[in-house]
């Protein structure tokens, strides 16, 4: 069974973010599939007070829900992200999730994972939304596969034959990426050399200083041995052993 994680930035469980996220999950095969959903009331979510903790030791100190909300994203098969558009960008609930997960932008954490952005408006603003949603998960190692905004005027959420076309694209990339391996791209490639850089700097800055302190991120990236490696690419290649994936 594949799993699917959607995390809304909206707390209107009826209203058109999910209606646009349902239309294209509910195409995906129930005996496939599992879609589990997530809304900002869902979970208790404590404001980042930048500790800067979780650079240190790879996780948040609060006391809150954030490493259960992790633990499914990572877990999941296909990562769904969807917001509404509010003052011309993603809402705060949402972003509180994001900056609580900072450390992951400098780990390239998803490690590859299919990662589909959406969002709703009335009318415009939704590039200030797919835009940064969509550089934070390559930041964070996504590698997004799909990116689609519906909105009120034009009259695409109400548009059957509009919302039938785009659902079905998405679906469809979502049972194709599912059953391969995880895939770099070419944003996350231009990425990586420099995050590997900031990496092998927080090692150089300890031997320097002769600081007796824990890098987080720097040991993730032992961890993992990413930095044995030029590219993501290859990393992947080498992490889910396969020699080449036609997408």
């Amino acid at each position: 069974m594949k799993k699917i994680f959607v995390l809304f930035g909206t707390r209107q469980k009826e209203g058109n973010t999910a209606k646009f996220v349902k239309k294209i999950t509910e195409r995906l095969d129930k005996e496939k599939f599992s879609v589990d959903y997530y809304y900002p009331q869902d979970y208790k979510i404590e404001p980042c007070v930048g500790c800067a903790k979780c650079f240190t030791q790879t996780k948040c100190m609060s006391n809150d829900d954030l490493m259960m909300l992790q633990e499914k994203i990572l877990e999941s098969d296909v990562f769904i992200i969807a917001s509404p558009v509010y003052l011309h960008y993603f809402t705060a609930d949402l972003k509180l999730v994001l900056e609580k997960c900072s450390w992951w932008a400098h780990t390239l954490r998803l490690q590859g994972k299919p990662v589909v952005v959406l969002s709703t408006c009335d009318t415009n603003g939704h590039k200030t939304v797919i835009k940064p949603l969509s550089n934070i998960m390559t930041y964070m190692g996504g590698n997004v596969i799909a990116c689609a905004n519906a909105a009120m005027l034009p009259n695409q959420l109400n548009n059957e034959g509009w919302m039938e076309e785009v659902s079905e694209e998405i679906a469809s990339r979502i049972c194709k990426y599912a059953d391969i391996p995880h895939q770099s791209n070419a944003d996350i490639e231009k990425l990586f050399p420099y995050i590997k850089k900031a990496a092998l700097h927080q090692k150089e800055y300890l031997e320097k200083y002769n600081i007796d302190i824990e890098f987080g991120e720097y040991n993730y990236w032992c961890n993992t041995e990413m930095l044995k490696y030029e590219s993501f690419e290859e990393y992947l290649k080498e992490k889910y052993k396969y020699e080449e994936v036609v997408v």
